[in-house]
């Protein structure tokens, strides 16, 4: 009898092993399997809390590219990397040893190459009384100037049609005609006619000069000029017209800009006259006026379909949160020849989020060069003016940064300083939706 208990007694705890084990191993593999879980949303939710800050422009930690999250007795570590115009969000959750890794790769914005100081379209470019250019000018039509107007970099007009008249070029000059100018440096065209060159020539036909040829020319026939250099004839290569260059900036982008403002709500007509306003991202569904000793800071992009007036020692400024990325305002709408109208007067002040390479750009998308599209003067400005099917007339000493239209006139002192950063501007919507989502996934 007890060999046959001691045996059942065997036998019962055989199979009570036999059932227990498995068991006890499902339940730790339950246990891995929720720890690492734990860790993985720890992570997800240190990325995200990351992100909401960037997006919104709080403060990441008093380290702003780490942070550590405690949440129920466990950390998640999430590191920040900037690269350029793109930033990293990597965080790595840890539950008892148990670790998940997400990643987030940001990008900042478009963008956008201004390679002129100035770049105009088929409307060419009109300058009188002491207006300067500080850089270089591209044209899809005529390049005309008077009273001392000047360009100090080189000059290019694109077409048959293409001509220079009585302006003062410091650098190079390139055209089908070239007539009663000053050029400093070489110059390339087809008939180059009364017109003063201190450095080289390569053309077609010289017709006259005025003076001498202060360098080497190269040409077809010529009459009436001096040539202080060697003279090299036939031109052993045909002149050939500068293509034409496309604006940088497409319609798409502008519809995409419409959108950032839009997805944040409308509202009607804004008047400011005092004090200072937050405002953006947002559609203003009317004008928007900012006077006297008003402040606007602009947290992200304005799309306004009417009148933009900035007058009367105003200030426009981006919110510090752009860093050195750089924000438009939109005004008008697709297509009008009327709406979009831009108004900077009476020491106006268009300033960046005063990070060096940061910079307001004011797009006017009136169709219309009869009609100015942006009227400018007496204005201290950081500001990029574009008006891509639009008129812009600057008067009065305004000064500005870069400007891009289908047709341009510059009057009156004012001038435009072209900075090397605008060769690769990056726009952003600003700190409430300045960055795109490229990727978001788990890595470890």
């Amino acid at each position: 009898m007890l060999i046959s208990v001691v045996f059942f007694l065997f036998i019962s705890l055989s199979i009570i092993s036999g059932l227990v084990s498995p068991t006890v191993r499902e339940f730790k593999n339950a246990s891995v399997n929720l720890n690492s879980k734990k860790s993985y949303f720890l992570a997800e939710s240190g990325s995200e809390d990351a992100l909401y800050r960037l997006i919104n422009g709080i403060a990441i930690s008093e380290n702003p590219d780490s942070e550590i999250i405690t949440l129920d007795s466990n950390s998640v570590t999430t590191t920040i990397t900037t690269n350029g115009s793109s930033k990293q969000i990597t965080s790595l959750g840890d539950v008892k040893s148990y670790q998940r890794k997400t990643s987030i790769s940001l990008t900042t914005g478009v963008g956008t190459s201004f390679n002129y100081g100035v770049q105009v379209g088929q409307g060419g470019l009109e300058m009188s009384n002491t207006s300067k250019i500080v850089g270089n000018v591209y044209s899809g039509g005529e390049i005309e100037g008077e009273n001392s107007a000047s360009i100090t970099g080189t000059a290019v007009v694109s077409g048959t049609s293409g001509k220079i008249e009585t302006i003062q070029v410091d650098g190079d000059a390139t055209a089908h005609f070239i007539e009663g100018s000053t050029i400093g440096g070489s110059t390339n065209s087809y008939d180059l006619k009364t017109t003063r060159v201190t450095g080289n020539v390569v053309a077609t036909t010289i017709t006259s000069c005025t003076g001498t040829v202060g360098g080497n020319a190269t040409f077809d026939t010529k009459a009436s000029c001096t040539i202080a250099g060697t003279q090299t004839t036939p031109n052993p290569v045909d002149f050939v017209d500068p293509e034409v260059t496309p604006l940088p900036i497409t319609d798409e982008q502008v519809l995409a800009w419409e959108n950032d403002a839009a997805i944040w709500g409308t509202i009607n007509s804004q008047t400011y006259d005092s004090g200072t306003t937050n405002l953006g991202p947002k559609k203003i569904n009317g004008d928007l006026t900012v006077k006297n000793t008003a402040t606007l800071n602009v947290t992200g992009t304005l799309w306004v379909t009417g009148k933009v007036t900035f007058e009367n020692s105003a200030i426009v400024r981006l919110d510090s949160g752009y860093g050195s990325a750089s924000g438009v305002i939109v005004a008008g709408v697709s297509g009008s020849t009327t709406a979009g109208l831009i108004t900077l007067k009476n020491s106006a002040q268009i300033q960046g989020s005063g990070t060096a390479g940061s910079y307001i750009m004011l797009l006017s998308q009136m169709v219309n060069t009869a009609s100015t599209s942006i009227d400018a003067g007496n204005t201290g400005s950081a500001a990029i003016l574009y008006a891509g099917y639009g008129l812009i007339d600057i008067n009065n000493s305004g000064a500005f940064k870069e400007i891009t239209a289908a047709k341009l006139k510059i009057s009156n002192s004012a001038t435009i300083t072209y900075e090397s950063g605008l060769a690769n501007v990056n726009f952003s919507s600003g700190p409430s939706g300045g960055y795109s989502i490229e990727s978001w996934k788990e890595t470890e």
